[in-house]
């Protein structure tokens, strides 16, 4: 693609200039291939790493429901010259199982196009970078054909997803013009696991994922959205605006989720699901894979998680913010209402300075409130569950935090009743349902 052709849009201009500074290294994989559609306006990236099941996804993809735009679906097999010759013959195999699934299977609406990559440097190699470079790729599309209203899709290979998938995602972006991305609800396929351990240890780890979300919304805190890199979709000029997606080997999906909550840019998508395997993996260092084989050894140990005396504290913070009236109540003598581990904890990190610096760019209380909780973002609250249990706080065995946590939110004014609270699998249910209609 020639200078003078990008600059004949404003997504073209911003393309040349990310692939400058974010992704240099970048090489036009598809240059073989024909052109995007004219209408291409959704394009799902599947990193794929030793995954001989993936053409299930692809499977379920196709049979959506589909959007009044053009589909791309890129699929980015990947590994390291570090590897075993299994997996590289694994990937070699999905590879020319997928290429003979486009030539029977594509059509003007919906294209699937692959991408194997077998020396991904060892230092990066992981689903970071493969999502990254799917992304990267499905920005490099849009830009082709100057669609800046295009839509990036994150799933993963082990994944199935409801009928409605792809028209809801394209429908929800369409109406809601103020998001940048947007989280996807999930549910874990429980139903395909038969060893009681193993699924035993699925339904805590589900369970564990939508009680540290509850928590933060608990708390007051802007952040309580799901990071899972197979649940989340973007707008192409947002992904390229913040950077791109970064190369991380684990947490790349709650970083760069986090990026956008912090803007207040973060919509939900619950009117689809992402429905991920309940398999047990060690695919990256940590996540899904590792803590389902960690949970399943019966390792009581491996139950316990966040007290939540965490999630009340943090509350306690929000409500002092909600409560200022004049920005001389902003101030570090004012701040020794909060809980006693809190405060600590924001002295270690330079709360002192930074409300001198708060309060010298900030005209009113909102604005003061606000550029705050900047600071106090996402990373910063999960830094400080994880102090405070370092410093004062005992975890406790998930069952018991996780009904805590639901009598709490019922002593709030026109909370609903939990039914069931006594097994992991019922609080799920509940924690699911909180989920879904993102009641608080």
């Amino acid at each position: 693609m020639s200078v003078s052709t990008l600059a004949q849009s404003a997504i073209q201009r911003q393309w040349l200039a990310y692939r400058q500074r974010f992704a240099p290294e970048f090489e036009a994989f598809y240059s073989t291939l024909g052109p995007p559609a004219d209408n291409l306006g959704l394009v799902v990236v599947i990193p794929c790493y030793d995954e001989p099941g993936v053409a299930d996804t692809i499977n379920a993809l196709h049979v959506c429901k589909r959007p009044d735009c053009g589909v791309e679906v890129w699929v980015i097999i990947n590994a390291s010259q570090a590897d075993d010759d299994a997996i590289h013959q694994q990937n070699k195999s999905t590879f020319e199982q997928l290429a003979a699934w486009a030539g029977q299977f594509n059509d003007e609406g919906f294209r699937l196009r692959c991408v194997y990559k077998d020396d991904f440097p060892v230092k990066h190699q992981g689903v970071g970078l493969a999502r990254k470079t799917g992304l990267d790729i499905a920005a490099s599309r849009f830009a082709e054909v100057s669609a800046d209203d295009g839509v990036c899709i994150s799933l993963d290979a082990d994944c199935l997803v409801d009928s409605n998938y792809l028209y809801e995602i394209s429908h929800h972006f369409d109406l809601n013009r103020h998001d940048q991305v947007a989280t996807i609800d999930f549910q874990h396929q429980l139903e395909h696991v038969s060893d009681a351990e193993h699924s035993d240890a699925m339904v805590a780890y589900e369970l564990y994922l939508r009680y540290y979300v509850r928590g933060i919304d608990y708390a007051g805190l802007p952040y309580a959205y799901h990071t899972l890199g197979s649940c989340f979709a973007v707008r192409v000029s947002a992904y390229m605006a913040q950077g791109g997606m970064n190369k991380r080997q684990g947490g790349e999906d709650f970083y760069f989720i986090h990026k956008f909550t912090a803007l207040g840019q973060c919509g939900r998508i619950l009117s689809t699901q992402v429905l991920p395997s309940a398999r047990l993996s060690q695919r990256v260092p940590f996540g899904t894979g590792p803590s389902v084989s960690c949970w399943a050894t019966g390792n009581d140990k491996a139950y316990g998680t966040y007290n939540p005396a965490v999630f009340h504290d943090l509350r306690c913070l929000t409500a002092w913010l909600q409560g200022l009236n004049e920005k001389s109540d902003f101030s570090l003598e004012a701040m020794k209402v909060l809980p006693k581990p809190l405060l600590v904890f924001l002295g270690r990190q330079g709360v002192d300075q930074r409300i001198v610096e708060i309060k010298a760019n900030t005209a009113s209380i909102d604005a003061l409130v606000e550029r705050f909780l900047r600071w106090f973002n996402a990373f910063l609250a999960l830094k400080y569950v994880h102090y405070a249990h370092e410093a004062d706080y005992q975890s406790q065995p998930l069952i018991i935090s996780a009904q805590t946590l639901l009598q709490m939110f019922e002593s709030m004014p026109g909370a609903e009743r939990a039914k069931s609270r006594d097994t992991l699998y019922g609080l799920l249910e509940q924690y699911r349902h909180l989920d879904s209609k993102n009641v608080t």
